[in-house]
Formats: structure tokens, C-alpha cells, sequence
């Protein structure tokens, strides 16, 4: 339901821990945006390509979120 429902601030926040200043600067840019994309597009491959700490930190944020 996370991938459905999410922004792309709350994406940055929740999958990589970008959050205040460092997401308007990031966002900016093209990394944050092709993620969330990518994310869109084909979840399985996006969401296996994230590091240990990054899949770890989405897993207790999508489960704090329920």
C-alpha cells in the first residue's frame, strides 16, 4: 500500500532517510526523482537494489505507518 500511496517526500524520508534541507537540495536533482520512478515502474528491482540500512529503514517505517 506504501508504494501506492507515498510522495516523493515521504518516499525520500522513508527509504533513504532524506529529510528538511538535504531533501530540497536533493530533490533538485535527478538521483531522488529516477528512484521514485524506478520505484513506480518495477518495485521488485528497486526495492532489492537498496542497501541493507536503507531496506531496514523502510521496513520499520512502512510498519510504524500501519
Amino acid at each position: 500500500r506504501w508504494a501506492v500511496d507515498t510522495d516523493l517526500k515521504t518516499f525520500a524520508e522513508d527509504a533513504y532517510g532524506v529529510t528538511g534541507t538535504a531533501f530540497d537540495v536533493a530533490s533538485e536533482r535527478d538521483y531522488l526523482r529516477g528512484k521514485f520512478q524506478q520505484m513506480q515502474a518495477n518495485f521488485i528491482s528497486w526495492i532489492a537494489g537498496l542497501s541493507e540500512n536503507n531496506r531496514e529503514r523502510l521496513a520499520n517505517n512502512i510498519t510504524k505507518g500501519e
